[in-house]
């Protein structure tokens, strides 16, 4: 077969081991080597030099903010641009300037915000001189930054004002805390109270004043292997777990994209395009993808984040490249989808005409239409500027419908990644030439990966047709281990270094990786059938109607149930439809109708026809639910990357899921289950829906 048509590549001469696949590269490995970094380039600081004479030189743009000032209620001016030279005059007076806070280089310094033009500034403070940035996420749980803070054992912390307030409140558990150094000018009022808990207050603009005076000692620049920072994971499961990565980690992942760009897997950037920081710099992808950038000396904007004013800043920013979460994208998909269906039928019967010209088009290598992409998907893709040309989307898969209706209105490249923050970023990445959906591409060049088998699971690798296990990964942006948690570390990383992901994965017949479920979510009920709770939520997720949705089952029951929340607006329409309210009506509060049994037997018959349709069996359908009125972030059951707590989820709602069991009743629920299969194979055979 075509190398090029296979998208890994066999370790050679690897040793045949049982209950294990053999371990595969990037296809385009080069001598089937992995890739450890760039030539003449050991830490981001080197980064942020070679993007700075890509761009053409210190006086050209790199970052883009708001100042937020406002008259008369409305915002004052564009975009303010930052210059490579102003960025590094400051961040090295910053960096100075830590030392007058008492700090060396090798202390950990915690960064506690959102995105922000701050938020990089002081992380190339911290790498400047080899300190280690502890980034703490903003909207993160008060028990899970108490934690972080307490086991870095930080002296000092930058913070924005809101994370500040958060600091007075947490201040009796963080009593190593001596400085904090507010990113932003903040009231009176707030100085004073941090000063009344024993704090020590300072602006950044005074930080870095102090480090323009001072003389710039001869520091010994950070190495290849030396530690940059410490980023915590979501905390999913239990507390959060510091991951330890070096500047060599962070260095091979940045070499990673731009090896996939000048093979072609990736669409090359350039100083020309222009970026938009949308995923938490706290979280390893999203600061990853701002370092790839630099690497280009592409641009990235930081929006506000409230998704009026994120469209807005969108549309003036015109952004070429957006790395995103498969929920931003979703989100984007269904609004306009709604607003096309609030238009009649005959406008969706043109979009739908429309959306397949277009696709005749792209199976014949044509990403345009002369006269659907002026006349319908133009107006569409101006809702983010009109100029997107890549989108990037990680932490799991978009639906195949999703990106025909991507594709269709940006005509645009969209590549998936899969990943962790063990792996600084991607693991694998989906290729410029693979049209499909369900997988996750080839492994990214600096790694390379295997399947083990987990038996007690029944994943195996001599699966037919194709080899399931346990994803392992092991390479040059593999971390080094957990902070202060040397038995995890054990756990996590074999002695030759394996990382043991916890995934759950399979090899398809072209050599892609396809991610199936976490190890520790799996549950088999008491049919015997294993469930994979992800994969499903996914599915359910991918209905119009479905903003979020968590599956629970167990060994001591055979069905299934779940708590769902809706779109309200996708629900008022659905409702109509159905004639269960009058279109047209003034329709009742979403929370009454999130109540009404007639509501809730609809959606279950609606999402189990979608389930049906999206070929699950008879056991993974949903045997009763309860919808939901709330975000489930607001009971604060959603990691800050969105994804669900699943422990604390089963903790807050056992007693909803107790009742929905019981509403089941004693009736042998596969029986019903394989009947409303049948019936819903029946009415959904033939029909498809776009984007349904």
């Amino acid at each position: 077969m075509n190398r090029r048509h296979t998208y890994s590549t066999p370790v050679p001469n690897a040793p045949d081991i049982k209950d294990e696949t053999m371990p595969v590269l990037n296809r385009n490995a080069v001598d089937n080597q992995l890739l450890f970094g760039a030539d003449n380039l050991s830490t981001v600081y080197d980064n942020f030099l070679l993007g700075m004479k890509r761009a053409g030189g210190p006086d050209t743009h790199v970052f883009g903010y708001r100042d937020g000032l406002k008259k008369d209620g409305k915002l004052v001016g564009g975009i303010k641009w930052v210059t490579y030279g102003e960025f590094h005059d400051r961040f090295r007076n910053l960096s100075r300037g830590l030392r007058g806070l008492g700090l060396r280089p090798g202390d950990n310094v915690g960064l506690f915000s959102g995105n922000s033009i701050e938020w990089p500034l002081v992380e190339f403070a911290t790498y400047y001189q080899g300190y280690v940035s502890i980034a703490v996420y903003e909207t993160v749980s008060r028990a899970h930054a108490e934690y972080i803070l307490s086991l870095t054992g930080v002296s000092t912390v930058f913070a924005s004002l809101p994370c500040a307030k958060k600091l007075v409140e947490m201040r009796k558990h963080i009593p190593k805390v001596k400085n904090v150094v507010l990113m932003q000018r903040a009231p009176q009022s707030l100085v004073d109270r941090l000063i009344e808990h024993g704090l020590q207050v300072f602006n950044l603009g005074d930080v870095e004043a102090y480090g323009r005076a001072a003389r710039e000692d001869k520091v010994k620049q950070p190495k290849y292997d030396d530690v940059a920072t410490i980023v915590f994971t979501s905390g999913t499961t239990d507390m959060p777990k510091g991951v330890i990565l070096t500047h060599g980690n962070i260095v091979a992942s940045i070499a990673g994209a731009t090896f996939m760009m000048e093979n072609k897997d990736l669409a090359q950037l350039s100083p020309r395009d222009c970026s938009v920081s949308i995923i938490p710099l706290s979280h390893i992808l999203g600061r990853l993808s701002m370092h790839a950038m630099i690497a280009t000396g592409c641009r990235t904007v930081f929006p506000r984040t409230a998704p009026e004013e994120l469209l807005e800043d969108l549309c003036e920013v015109k952004p070429t490249v957006i790395v995103g979460v498969p929920k931003f994208v979703n989100r984007v998909q269904d609004k306009t989808m709604h607003a096309i269906k609030g238009k009649g039928g005959l406008a969706g019967s043109i979009f739908r005409h429309a959306v397949k010209a277009k696709v005749r088009n792209m199976k014949h290598g044509h990403s345009s239409h002369w006269l659907w992409d002026h006349v319908i998907f133009k107006p569409l893709s101006e809702t983010l500027g009109g100029r997107v040309r890549l989108i990037i989307s990680g932490t799991s898969s978009i639906s195949h419908e999703a990106m025909t209706f991507l594709k269709c209105t940006f005509s645009c490249d969209i590549n998936e990644g899969y990943g962790m923050t063990e792996t600084c970023g991607p693991a694998s990445f989906t290729t410029h030439d693979d049209a499909s959906t369900g997988s996750v591409g080839t492994p990214y060049p600096p790694n390379m990966i295997k399947l083990v088998s987990v038996r007690e699971l029944g994943y195996t690798v001599d699966d037919k047709p194709y080899p399931r296990g346990e994803i392992m990964i092991r390479g040059a942006n593999v971390f080094r281990g957990y902070y202060r948690q040397p038995e995890l570390t054990a756990e996590a990383l074999s002695p030759d270094g394996w990382f043991r992901t916890g995934d759950l994965g399979m090899f398809d017949d072209l050599g892609r990786l396809r991610i199936l479920d976490r190890k520790c979510n799996l549950f088999r009920i008491n049919t015997g059938h294993m469930i994979e709770p992800e994969r499903l939520e996914y599915v359910y997720c991918d209905h119009d109607l479905v903003t979020q949705a968590f599956v629970y089952g167990d060994n001591d029951r055979g069905s299934l149930v779940a708590i769902v929340v809706l779109d309200p607006e996708f629900l008022r329409v659905f409702l109509s439809k159905k004639k269960i309210i009058k279109e047209g009506s003034k329709p009742p509060l979403h929370q009454l109708l999130c109540i009404d049994t007639m509501v809730r037997s609809a959606v279950m018959s609606e999402l189990n026809s979608h389930g049906v349709e999206h070929n699950l069996s008879y056991y993974e359908l949903i045997s009763n639910l309860y919808l939901e009125p709330y975000d489930l972030d607001v009971y604060g059951l959603l990691t800050p990357t969105l994804k669900i707590k699943r422990y604390e989820a089963t903790r807050h709602y056992q007693v909803t899921i107790n009742r929905l069991y019981e509403e089941i009743g004693s009736s042998d629920p596969s029986q019903s289950q394989m009947s409303t299969m049948t019936n819903l194979r029946m009415s959904a055979s033939g029909s498809k829906k776009f984007p349904m």
